[in-house]
């Protein structure tokens, strides 16, 4: 890839409008990428804006020290980076590694980024927690062209947790590695992996939100990691006549996420429902502060499901004007779908600790609830699912399965305070959601919008 003429009018007028003054930030995210999903991506917009970047080099690994026979060429693993992070300014694919051939290391990918940016430049490598842990197979010290990188004025190391490694570990163990600039570095690391999506396409099994649409693309067209013979998953969902199982899922939604959108995905695959029905709580009886934005919530709702053949979106209790209850959609949903249908209701685990406030036993109507529908509680990660099934047996007379269902961990109150401090929700939310709460003004996107529309 030829080498920036003038890097500095390039990012200014990308980026700023006008060439920057300051030494320009460049971010290094070097993998395999097999396949890039969102967890790469959401950690690589986190770190962009929490550490003031001016772009991040996605560097695609051509021969990994690590790797495994089976992994995909490099050039296919390179096609899917490029389509992911093609719609982000931001973000830049890179063929640094691949173009140098042989074993890739990360003094490679540091040289190969200095000699396309220039020396003029700062860099910051993102790797994660795990290598800097000293009885790890590759801790940090270790690898190849580890003192030269060390020696870089220019290069920090950012590190993200992992896992359940914290940000407090990460500090133990820069500390045993004072040789080098490591700052710790908070970005939400999904319970997500390439390895699952990877084993979920051999499976059959659909990996809606889990990457970006078009890498989900290439990965059915070229029938990347399918058997010999299989074929890639294609939807198939009944007609509304033929519908048996429905799951229900009510939620607040303030936003969507893509980890709301993913968990239902999840539930729907796992006990083979042919609807999930996304229920917009209008007025829930634990945060009556959200009724005024129902109608806010659930067009970003509608807008989220609308490209899923097996979702839909209900408005019922935004309809109603009551306080929203679980017992009351149960019943509609019995109305709509018949006798005949077996009804389930998606809900988070923390509703089965006895110690909630409001634990499940305590709902409105629970025993009849109880009687009509069966639960799919998930936890929000490994570490919960026996704590939640030990809650579970708990609940008399209700019919409930703990199911793990991996998620992007970025909460409602993370997007609501991403739009506050003016930081994009790529990655978190679908397109259509961000681009609804900047016109609608919400959580403080467009104080215009929003004094426009409260006039």
């Amino acid at each position: 890839m030829a080498k920036f003429k003038n890097l500095r009018r390039h990012l200014g007028l990308s980026i700023y409008g006008k060439p920057l003054a300051r030494r320009p930030r460049i971010g290094i995210y070097g993998g395999q990428f097999d396949p890039i999903h969102y967890g790469h991506l959401v950690c690589a917009q986190w770190t962009l804006w929490s550490e003031d970047l001016d772009q991040i080099v996605f560097v695609t690994c051509g021969e990994s020290p690590n790797g495994k026979e089976d992994s995909l060429s490099a050039n296919d693993r390179h096609d899917m980076v490029v389509a992911a992070t093609a719609s982000n300014p931001r973000f830049r694919a890179s063929r640094s590694d691949i173009n140098q051939k042989g074993t890739s290391y990360m003094i490679n990918t540091v040289e190969g980024v200095l000699d396309e940016y220039g020396e003029d430049i700062d860099v910051f490598v993102m790797i994660s927690a795990e290598y800097l842990n000293p009885d790890h197979k590759y801790f940090l010290p270790k690898w190849i062209g580890a003192d030269q990188m060390f020696a870089k004025n220019n290069l920090t190391f950012l590190v993200f947790p992992r896992e359940d490694i914290t940000v407090e570990q990460i500090k133990a163990w820069a500390k045993l590695v004072p040789q080098a600039r490591i700052k710790p570095l908070f970005a939400p690391s999904p319970p997500l992996s390439s390895t699952m999506i990877r084993e979920w396409v051999r499976q059959g099994r659909s990996i809606w939100y889990t990457t970006t649409w078009d890498v989900q693309q290439i990965i059915a067209k070229k029938g990347h990691y399918l058997k010999p013979g299989q074929r890639a998953y294609k939807p198939e969902a009944p007609d509304l006549c033929d519908v048996k199982r429905v799951g229900l899922f009510p939620g607040q939604f303030d936003p969507i996420s893509q980890g709301d959108l993913l968990r239902g995905e999840w539930a729907r695959q796992e006990h083979n429902l042919d609807r999930v029905v996304f229920v917009t709580s209008a007025n829930p009886p634990n945060n009556r502060k959200v009724r005024d934005t129902a109608e806010e919530r659930h067009e970003m709702v509608v807008a989220a499901t609308a490209g899923n053949p097996y979702f839909d979106a209900w408005r019922t209790d935004v309809d109603s004007g009551k306080v929203s209850y679980t017992l009351q959609t149960v019943e509609e949903a019995r109305r709509r779908f018949g006798k005949d249908v077996e009804l389930f209701v998606i809900i988070g685990s923390e509703y089965l600790d006895p110690k909630h406030p409001f634990t499940l036993s305590k709902w409105m109507g629970a025993q009849d609830l109880f009687k009509m529908c069966k639960f799919i509680a998930i936890p929000k990660g490994w570490t919960d699912i026996e704590k939640a099934k030990t809650w579970a047996k708990r609940v008399p007379n209700a019919d409930i399965e703990v199911v793990y269902a991996p998620s992007v961990p970025v909460s409602a109150e993370q997007i609501r305070t991403l739009v506050k401090d003016g930081h994009p929700t790529l990655y978190c939310t679908p397109y259509d959601v961000a681009q609804l709460i900047v016109k609608n003004g919400m959580y403080g996107s467009n104080e215009t919008a929003a004094l426009k529309k409260r006039r």
